[in-house]
């Protein structure tokens, strides 16, 4: 009985894997529809068929995004007082995280560097909308899991430094133009100059930004906290306090370039190639072998109910019966059936 308990947790969980996959020009993006995290991808071969993670993939949670509401604090895709949807769009994706007080809705685009035939980069624009009936003061930060830099211990670098070696922030009066984390078959660079951008760009070890309760100001040398976070880099984007009013909005900005290898692409943007066209192209569906191109969205909720379901009976296998691994049974092929791509 505990086998046949453990096959259909499998076959759900399977399932409950599904992302939102699309590709366009050199780049990807892909959104985990259990939680709204995002990954993002650049091509590294001539056939199309290799991509290197831009972020860490290995645990899409360890990139967040989170929202401060007059001081209160909400990690989004974590906090249930946010329910999130996912979404194609004309250019990319959106996931809309919705609460009482404020919808925040991440928009994702491709879009191309001027000295480029297809897509190379992403535009990505955060929406808060007041839904309240007084205003309130809100602020952002969006941290990102970096991971091409430290194979070879080179983290971060930029147009006036080709290594840097200490967590820095950068503001509107940095004289840098672009941080790039470098890797050797694929790059990408923050853009700090001629296009919108955060407030703040933060360096850091991954474990030190990520604990910090909202900025991280105690700079260190080196990207390493022992011994809990090894050679872990990430970078924090921060929106400072706005005052939004009654059924007002508000956007904040970044623009995400990619490059081959780092020493290449870093003397193209040296040499001025880093301004953006926003004439997007058109965004074509991943096409996955036994997948049609239209899927129904998958109930998230259901999926994690009956997994819980599915847990607690292998843990207590002894008390199920027959009629208990019938109910599983049918509930499972509900579910599956319902995900059945259309032709």
């Amino acid at each position: 009985m505990k086998k046949v308990l453990l096959s259909l947790f499998l076959a759900i969980s399977v399932l409950s894997l599904s992302a939102l996959d699309i590709r366009d020009g050199l780049v990807r993006l892909r959104i985990d529809e259990l939680n709204g995290r995002v990954i993002l991808y650049r091509m590294t071969n001539v056939s199309g068929s290799q991509y290197e993670p831009l972020v860490f993939d290995g645990d899409p949670r360890t990139s967040t995004l989170m929202v401060s509401i007059d001081g209160r604090k909400a990690k989004l895709g974590d906090s249930s007082e946010y329910k999130f949807s996912i979404r194609r769009t004309s250019s990319g994706a959106e996931i809309e995280y919705s609460s009482v007080v404020a919808t925040i809705t991440e928009k994702i685009s491709f879009i191309k560097s001027l000295d480029s035939r297809v897509s190379n980069g992403f535009k990505i624009e955060y929406v808060i909308k007041n839904l309240s009936t007084r205003e309130y003061k809100v602020m952002l930060r969006r941290i990102w899991d970096t991971r091409l830099g430290e194979p070879k211990g080179r983290h971060f670098c930029s147009n006036l430094s080709d290594k840097i070696e200490e967590e820095q922030a950068f503001t509107a009066e940095s004289p840098e133009s672009f941080i790039m984390t470098p890797g050797e078959t694929a790059s990408m660079a923050v853009l700090l100059a001629k296009v919108p951008r955060p407030d703040t760009v933060v360096i850091a070890n991954w474990k030190r930004l990520s604990d910090a309760a909202w900025m991280y100001s105690t700079y260190m040398k080196g990207f390493s906290m022992a011994p809990y976070s090894l050679n872990d880099s990430a970078i924090g984007f921060f929106w400072n306090e706005r005052i939004l009013k009654a059924g007002a909005s508000v956007v904040f900005s970044s623009y995400l370039v990619t490059g081959g290898p780092w020493t290449d692409f870093r003397d193209t943007l040296i040499n001025g190639s880093y301004g953006v066209n926003e004439d997007l192209q058109a965004v074509q569906q991943t096409e996955q072998p036994g997948i049609a191109k239209k899927t129904p969205r998958l109930d998230i909720d259901a999926i994690k109910q009956l997994l819980e379901l599915l847990d607690t009976a292998i843990d207590n296998v002894d008390a199920v019966s027959e009629s208990d691994i019938s109910i599983l049974m049918s509930q499972v092929d509900d579910l599956v059936n319902a995900y059945q791509p259309t032709k």
